[in-house]
């Protein structure tokens, strides 16, 4: 033991000595995820991540249109126009496809046209249809118009029932420039319906 502190005494170390830290300090600071932190002001910014949106898939389509409607399907019941259009819509078949098309493609949205207006037409016509919110189906009162597109656009989009979305003026534009034109409600409705489910906010999540 004697001889380890002589030898650590003779080399002249001072064993309470911490290694000297650098003075010179780097001039900027990385750029982490494309932010260059070194610049940043203030607080820090909220890093925000978004997705790629992706359309539905022919089932999906169907199986929403047609569960939004009450059951009201795209041709027969025995006999769905979604499945004999399926191969034009792009529908893997595993044999000359292995993949769905999953593009908005025009075709898409010709096909979902189609369907949205066969589908709207037999909702609003349908018994005890659920289409309407308002009591009278056939006013054209301005706050009832509204109302009921408010309460289409949550049930086909999805979207709140916010009746201060400028998109809520652009479809009672297209009802009363539809409506004029015929003299017909359910006219007016069905174009109203069909533009709610040929939108982006139908078809892309």
């Amino acid at each position: 033991m004697i001889w380890i502190l002589a030898l650590a005494c003779g080399s002249g170390a001072d064993v309470t000595d911490t290694p000297p830290v650098p003075t010179e300090q780097p001039s900027e600071l990385p750029v982490v995820g494309g932010t260059d932190w070194g610049s940043v002001e203030g607080p820090a910014q909220a890093v925000t991540h978004t997705r790629q949106l992706k359309r539905m898939t022919v089932a999906q389509a169907r199986d929403s249109m047609e569960q939004i409607a009450g059951g009201v399907p795209w041709g027969d019941e025995d006999d769905s126009d979604w499945d004999a259009y399926a191969e034009t819509l792009g529908v893997a078949d595993y044999q000359t496809r292995v993949e769905s098309d999953l593009s908005p493609s025009v075709m898409f949205q010709k096909f979902l046209d189609d369907a949205a207006g066969a589908t709207c037409a037999g909702w609003i016509a349908a018994e005890g249809s659920h289409f309407h919110t308002i009591d009278d189906p056939s006013s054209t009162d301005r706050a009832d118009i509204r109302a009921n597109i408010t309460g289409l656009r949550w049930k086909i989009q999805g979207k709140s029932r916010d009746a201060a979305d400028p998109i809520i003026d652009d479809y009672e534009t297209l009802f009363v420039k539809v409506h004029q034109r015929t003299d017909s409600t359910d006219t007016a409705w069905t174009t109203v319906c069909v533009a709610m489910f040929t939108h982006p906010d139908f078809f892309m999540y």
